[in-house]
Order: structure tokens, then sequence, then C-alpha cells
């Protein structure tokens, strides 16, 4: 498959999943300094959806990985808000002892919603992913995207899903996804940065 410049995405795909690194950097304020080029992709996609080229896909693993983004976010806050003399050694035990420290990260959910309400995504259902078209449980097809390409659980999880949903193109901003060979992936810059390295 292609790599595929997010800044100069050519033709429209016709199905395409969204990575959580990019729905992250469209948050107000986020300070990922490819947000730029995220929000001019999604306002790209956004017409595209509108005129029928393209459905654009949120997977449950993408919004549980956002969804847990921004509520360990909110509790490291709220945990680096207490008094020092009495603040747990770090922000997890302070969420086991309280956890009501994660309602400080419920306005965060609410306004993260509005994002993929707005390209428009269309959310996946367990029923959506169809395994008539894949000969390997999800088990083994994750093991293989980990093995093949070196990517962590969580990234290895949206391939899997996506695969199954019959989707083969996914924009991201993250660099790891650049190994993968099977997918169009939608990033940026197509070049690897020394940063990324």
């Amino acid at each position: 498959m292609a790599l595929v410049d997010l800044i100069d995405p050519g033709p429209a795909p016709g199905q395409l999943v969204i990575d959580s690194s990019l729905l992250l950097a469209l948050r107000r304020g986020d300070d990922n300094p490819r947000a730029a080029v995220a929000h001019r992709f999604v306002g790209w996609l956004g017409q595209q959806v509108i005129d029928r080229q393209t459905a654009a896909w949120l997977l449950p693993s993408v919004l549980q990985e956002c969804y847990h983004v921004i509520l360990s976010r909110a509790i490291r806050r709220a945990w680096e808000a207490l008094p020092s003399a009495t603040r747990p050694a770090n922000w997890l035990v302070a969420y086991k002892h309280q956890p009501e420290l994660l309602a400080t990260g419920f306005a965060d959910l609410i306004d993260f919603d509005a994002i993929p309400a707005a390209i428009p995504m269309t959310p996946v259902q367990p029923g959506d992913l169809d395994t008539s078209h894949v000969s390997q449980t999800l088990e083994e097809r994750l093991r293989y995207f980990i093995t093949t390409y070196y990517l962590l659980p969580q990234d290895a999880l949206i391939l899997a899903e996506a695969e199954r949903l019959g989707v083969t193109a996914v924009a991201t901003l993250d660099s790891d996804w650049r190994r993968v060979a099977e997918f169009d992936i939608y990033t940026t810059p197509v070049s690897p940065l020394e940063s990324d390295l």
C-alpha cells in the first residue's frame, strides 16, 4: 500500500479510520506540533464525507484510547493540585484512593465527543466488525501486526479492527504507522522526521 501526505492527500479513499493521535491533536489547546495539519486534513475529510466520497470510521479501540488519554491527564492535573504534604505517590494511586477524581475529566470527554461528530465520523459497533473475510482470530491478527511491524498493542488492535471492518486506509500523526505496508497510511510528513527517530 502507500504513504499519503495529510497535507496533499489527493483522491479521497472510499473508507478511512482515524487514529487517536490525529483526533487528540484536534482538541482545543492541544500542543501537538502537527495540530494545524490535522485540522486542515479534517476540514478536507469532512467535505469528502459530506459529499459521500469517504466514510470516516471511529473504531472502539480509538475511542477507548482517546478517553484514556483525556481522563488520565485530568487525573494527573487533579493529583498535581493536591497539597504536597498529603498527595499520594503518583496520579494512579490518587485515583485508586479517590476514584471521584475521574470526574475532573468528564467535561473534557464531552468537548472531545464534539470532534468526531463534527467531522462527521461513524462510530463502529462491535457487530460491524465482520469476520467472514478474515481467516485468523483477532488475537492472531493482533500478534501479527505487533511482530511484523513492531507496533505497540493499541496500534495493532486498531489495525486488526480496521481490517475486520474492511478498511485499508488509516490517518494518523504517529510515525510508527509508517512501517505498515498493508494499509494506506495518511500521515505527515511522509518522510521521517529527525525528532521521530
